[in-house]
């Protein structure tokens, strides 16, 4: 725990990972909301680490932008789920858990985990609160029974988990998996009602895109939502990466690789791109995956004398500095790429998938070259492979986008406005309040 006693109003942030600039998605948009809480307000931060488990830490990001931090350890589920998990039969399972009404994720937020935080938090009272996913929303009880404490209450959903859950539900249905795709359209339903219950209780939605923000306005009532997308950290592009220098051209993909949308991008593109595109190009290819969590399957393909999986890898700008390409094949899930803006800041050209690039501004042909199937998404890698002049042309207008529409200081600086903004006027319709009660 950290400690600074200031003069300034106070915010709580509560998240489900460490917040970071670097790492996975997640981690970074936490940490760039962290970060312009921080601008604004004295933070109390309080992990609860859903999506980090063991693994989340107090770490230097963090203690230089907090008042006081703490991370609450999670219990066992809770037991009506647990019953449901012990449920040997797998039909009787996902009916026993269609019942359950839940998302799985919300499974270890008892009533223990809101007494933790209400005892952490204890009389401190907070001009506004910060609870980043839809799925920590539960989590909230614990402090809208007290009123006017706090004045205002913000959600970041980030993406609409209900449309993600769907997407994997259809994804997993083309695999042919079809009791996965029945509990991935089990966990949309329940993030369905969850939002339906939670969003119009806020004061402020933010979700990462135009498109993602539609899609949540369905179910927030009178609650705006507002785009706050995501962005580039400072320290991103401090490294030129390399263009030719060798016979061998090297293909990233980065992301975690424990997230199923990404176990499909990269056994997709591994299987059924990658030799196309290594017999259409006249010079050796190496294919590189990077990020945390491989599963077997992934890490097997790095025995492949042209496939290197580099598994646990925290600063990935090594990687974009030998990059000659950057590949996005995602096909479900939610939210917009970091890691395809963090591509563009490194001017690594990217091809992507339409779905890839959804909620960025990026044009194809412009900044980046978009294929959603496996022919064309190998013709468009052989082609900025070849032709250099065409790849440096589009990374050199990525780079620019991403400076001019994501860039870190300006949209912290617009969401710090948004607060303050929210902060006062909650602040007059209490003083309005207590005017008319006198």
């Amino acid at each position: 725990m950290v400690s600074l006693t200031t003069e300034r109003r106070t915010a709580l942030f509560i998240a489900p990972v460490t917040p970071s600039d670097r790492g996975n998605g997640l981690a970074m948009r936490t940490g760039f909301l962290l970060d312009s809480y921080a601008r604004c307000f004295d933070v109390d931060l309080v992990i609860i680490p859903v999506a980090e488990g063991n693994t989340a830490e107090i770490t230097p990001f963090v203690v230089n932008r907090v008042r006081r931090a703490t991370i609450l350890t999670l219990p066992p589920p809770d037991t009506h789920f647990a019953l449901i998990s012990s449920i040997v039969d797998v039909r009787e399972r996902l009916a026993a858990f269609r019942q359950y009404g839940r998302p799985s994720l919300t499974a270890s937020l008892t009533a223990d985990i809101q007494c933790a935080l209400a005892a952490w938090v204890a009389d401190e009272r907070y001009a506004i609160i910060h609870v980043s996913r839809l799925y920590l929303s539960i989590v909230a009880t614990a402090w809208m029974k007290l009123g006017s404490n706090p004045r205002c209450a913000v959600l970041d959903c980030d993406e609409d988990d209900a449309h993600a859950y769907r997407r994997l539900a259809a994804l997993e249905r083309k695999r042919g998996r079809y009791l996965r795709a029945s509990w991935a359209e089990a966990e949309a339903e329940a993030f369905r009602l969850m939002a339906v219950q939670w969003l119009p209780r806020f004061d402020l939605v933010l979700a990462a895109s135009a498109s993602e923000a539609r899609s949540l306005k369905i179910w927030a009532g009178q609650t705006p939502v507002n785009v706050v997308p995501n962005v580039v950290p400072p320290a991103s592009g401090q490294w030129l990466p390399r263009r030719g220098g060798g016979s061998c051209r090297n293909v990233i993909f980065v992301g975690t690789l424990s997230y199923l949308p990404n176990i499909d991008a990269v056994m997709w593109f591994a299987s059924r791109i990658w030799p196309r595109l290594r017999s259409a190009v006249p010079f050796p290819v190496r294919l590189t995956i990077i990020g945390q969590g491989a599963p077997r399957q992934i890490v097997d393909l790095g025995r492949r004398f042209d496939i290197l999986v580099a598994d646990g890898v925290k600063d990935v700008a090594p990687f974009y500095q030998m990059a000659d390409l950057s590949v996005v094949p995602i096909r479900a899930g939610g939210g917009t790429r970091i890691k395809l803006l963090e591509s563009a800041s490194y001017r690594v050209p990217v091809v992507a998938t339409r779905f890839g690039a959804a909620g960025t501004i990026f044009r194809t042909n412009r900044e980046i070259l978009l294929a959603d199937d496996e022919r064309a998404f190998s013709r468009a890698c052989s082609k900025l492979l070849i032709n250099k002049r065409l790849a440096s042309r589009l990374a050199s207008w990525a780079y620019a986008t991403v400076r001019r529409e994501y860039d870190f200081e300006r949209c912290a600086r617009r969401l710090g406005a948004q607060l303050l903004m929210l902060v006062g006027r909650g602040r007059s319709e209490d003083d309005r309040s207590v005017g008319q009660s006198r």
